[in-house]
């Protein structure tokens, strides 16, 4: 089995209990990374999202995303950030994205977002025919980035469907 490293994982995180994933979440501190498996990053989006003219600047949490992407690029994995992310624009890698929706996968509300692959592909992705009128913004700011246990699977197979 391919050992996976979560980079900015949530500390109740579900990738906490699947076998063979290493997470780094707030204390474990992502900066601290030094591995060289296959990763999958969720850096902090706030300061890159269609809404940072409303985020508190701190360049330490958005200097996070350009260390997770160069995780990426090293060790091979996958870079997930919000539809709309700046970041994509700013390293220049608009044409090399999928968009996908996470409530495609269980995700209560219409959430997309962008991936980007290194190393690894996507696989294909659930079809989904439910309507739904949620959105990001109804949702309480603690369950906004929540990862759906589908979801993280669904990241994990890519890497792992070599």
């Amino acid at each position: 089995m391919i050992e996976i490293d979560v980079l900015c994982t949530q500390v109740n995180s579900h990738y906490n209990n699947m076998p063979g994933i290493n997470c780094w979440d707030e204390f474990k501190n992502a900066y601290n990374y030094k591995g060289t498996n296959p990763v999958i990053v969720h850096p902090p989006c706030a300061q890159w999202s269609r809404m940072k003219n409303f985020a508190i600047e701190n360049d330490y949490t958005k200097s996070l995303a350009h260390f997770c992407f160069q995780r990426v690029l090293d060790n091979g994995g996958i870079f997930e950030h919000p539809a709309g992310s700046s970041f994509f624009r700013e390293v220049g890698i608009q044409n090399k994205i999928i968009s996908i929706d996470q409530h495609w996968f269980g995700f209560p509300a219409r959430k997309r977002t962008y991936l980007y692959f290194h190393k690894c592909e996507p696989i294909q992705l659930p079809l989904n025919f439910n309507a739904i009128e949620n959105n990001v913004a109804g949702l309480h700011s603690s369950k906004r980035s929540t990862t759906t246990i589908n979801f993280a699977e669904y990241l994990i197979a890519c890497i792992r469907n070599k």
